[in-house]
């Protein structure tokens, strides 16, 4: 199976051809528009946001997956889906500390607040995969607050996921050698702060899209993984 990752940086529909190319099985796209279900031929776009033109989406073949009943609006953004097969999929846009101030009371937006709300949807499964846009790196934890990074990647890893892309190159968090973001588009500003984890699954291989390739069209680069479950 193959999964896909990006933050396409507004306006799917019309870089749809890109993030098609890869091939994708299942495609979690970030800061994307609210377009019909039916957008995509022999797929069905799954959405979550607040505003029609910037949400979550998650591209998945036709009929296979649904939005699990727990989903819960004012995590932000968060798409739990069930799929057929028992496969479990919860995509990911981060809006960390922003989400209360961006949505309002309420609203949270650290995956680690994600991880507490759903924590029991993800034990209830042994294929599961948490992957997207998550805004957070180890290099910007401070103090032991319980949304740092290095808290979540270790309480993802108790429950039994593994980054994709750190289990097959063998490179610590905080010290990756490709970036998947660059800070206003500049290739000299480079973070890594989109992830692919999985439970349950064997990673064939992780790729990350080229600087040269894909900044025209997003500050993000598409990860994509070769998953065997």
């Amino acid at each position: 199976m193959k999964i896909t990752s990006w933050n396409c940086c507004l306006k799917l529909g019309a870089k749809a051809g890109a993030i098609q190319s890869l091939r994708p099985d299942i495609a979690i796209i970030q800061e994307c528009e609210q377009l019909p279900q039916d957008h995509f031929e022999g797929q069905t776009f799954h959405w979550v946001g607040h505003n029609s033109r910037k949400g979550l989406g998650i591209i998945a073949p036709e009929g296979a997956a649904k939005r699990d009943k727990s989903f819960n609006s004012c995590l932000d953004y968060f798409l739990p889906l069930n799929f057929d097969c028992g496969l479990k999929v919860l995509g990911v846009w981060s809006f960390t500390h922003r989400a209360k101030a961006r949505f309002g009371d309420g609203h949270k937006g650290h995956v680690s607040d994600a991880i507490n709300y759903y924590y029991d949807w993800l034990c209830d499964s042994d294929r599961s995969m948490v992957c997207g846009d998550f805004n957070n790196s180890v290099i910007w934890d401070k103090g032991d607050k319980e949304s740092n990074f290095s808290n979540t990647k270790r309480r993802l890893q108790k429950l039994g996921f593994e980054s994709v892309f750190h289990k097959l190159t063998h490179q610590a968090f905080g010290e990756e050698s490709v970036a998947t973001f660059y800070h206003t588009k500049q290739q000299q500003k480079p973070y890594h702060i989109d992830y692919l984890f999985v439970k349950g699954g064997n990673p064939i291989s992780h790729n990350i899209g080229a600087f040269e390739d894909w900044i025209r069209l997003s500050d993000h680069m598409p990860i994509t993984a070769d998953i065997q479950f």
